[in-house]
């Protein structure tokens, strides 16, 4: 560790530790997975016969099979390769330090194809169904046969939690290229913009639009469940039938999140309200805020962009009910790329205004 960390304390050697092991684990076992896929091995994600809806769906139905099964093994061998010169690499000048900064930004290049691009809206759907499929199963009106997480959606959350650790990796690499803290990331800078009062004020702005696009999303699909057409035609309500009723679930999923977006600029997101049994009244710790928002921004993005892929393509009637006609079915989901970015500035936000005097660094 000491070739890799400035001073090592026990705090940062964790920190490193806790990202640069499970990213560089999955790197070793999809290396080992897409080469076994590629050579015709079962559970090869990309292959229809595993995942029905591949094609329609995810980048990887772009390639033939033993394509994505290269491209899994490629991604997997490039994550090993920056493991290791991560390791080995010395900030600084001259063409070390480049290397080293390159190896920085690949990192987390390597997290945003993990997190944003490869998985599709099928994980933010098993994320929302699965309390609700829950809640059905304790009634006994669950639908027979339901799977919520199949093994598709299992590999898009592997790839999601790699691709999370890839960009922590990437961070920690960044702040010691550029001579920051390891733990709080402030560099001295006076002023910035990354101040607890300058944050406090874009930060209310990342709130409000990460506020106002799951609530517009939650109140077209309230009004179909209530049968008003609000953006469609009466026909696509009549055939979407009882189906108007999983859409008013994740509506609600998604009004609790906006509820749990405000506390990042509220008083009760920084101290547990005094009604909540044993932690009432207690500092919310910052993670319980930053980490789930994080996570939930990476896969609004990643079913974003899919939304918005498909339907320049002209193909979301093919695959959703809804034609351009229906412009409730398909636009809101056109702002959720806009909702992911809201939601991570705003955690940001959060963490700058949070984060107290560094004991390592003594700033703040």
């Amino acid at each position: 560790m000491s070739v890799l960390l400035e001073q090592p304390t026990r705090v940062t050697a964790t920190r490193w530790w806790l990202v640069l092991v499970p990213a560089a684990t999955w790197s070793l076992a999809y290396l080992g997975l897409g080469l076994a896929w590629s050579l015709g091995a079962g559970g090869n994600p990309a292959d229809p016969a595993v995942d029905p809806a591949v094609r329609e769906l995810s980048l990887l139905g772009l390639l033939t099979p033993a394509g994505g099964a290269a491209l899994l093994a490629g991604l997997g061998a490039l994550g090993v390769l920056l493991t290791a010169a991560l390791l080995l690499g010395r900030p600084g000048g001259g063409r070390a330090g480049w290397a080293y900064r390159a190896a920085a930004a690949l990192a987390g290049a390597l997290g945003v194809v993990l997190v944003v691009l490869l998985p599709d809206y099928r994980l933010l759907a098993a994320v929302g169904y699965t309390p609700i499929v829950g809640v059905l199963r304790l009634v006994g009106a669950a639908p027979a046969g339901v799977q919520v997480w199949p093994w598709p959606v299992v590999n898009m959350v592997l790839l999601s939690t790699a691709g999370l650790a890839w960009q922590a990796v990437a961070v920690l690499a960044a702040r010691r290229a550029a001579g920051a803290c390891q733990v709080c990331g402030r560099d001295g800078a006076a002023g910035s913009w990354r101040s607890p009062e300058r944050a406090a004020r874009w930060g209310r702005w990342a709130v409000a639009v990460a506020v106002a696009v799951p609530v517009g999303y939650a109140v077209t699909r309230f009004a179909w469940a209530l049968g008003v057409p609000l953006g469609v035609s009466q026909e696509l309500l009549d055939e979407l039938g009882s189906g108007v009723w999983a859409g008013a679930g994740l509506a609600a999923m998604a009004v609790g999140g906006a509820v749990l977006t405000l506390g990042l600029v509220q008083r009760w997101g920084e101290f547990f309200p005094r009604w909540m049994p044993r932690v009432g009244g207690r500092r919310v710790p910052v993670a319980l805020a930053v980490v789930p928002a994080l996570a939930v921004s990476g896969v609004v993005a990643s079913a974003g962009l899919m939304f918005v892929r498909v339907t320049a393509a002209g193909e979301f009637a093919a695959q959703f009910p809804g034609d351009g006609g229906n412009v409730a079915a398909w636009l809101p989901e056109l702002f959720w790329p806009l909702w992911a970015v809201a939601l991570a500035v705003a955690a940001y936000a959060y963490w700058l205004r949070r984060r107290t005097a560094c004991r390592r660094c003594g700033r703040g």
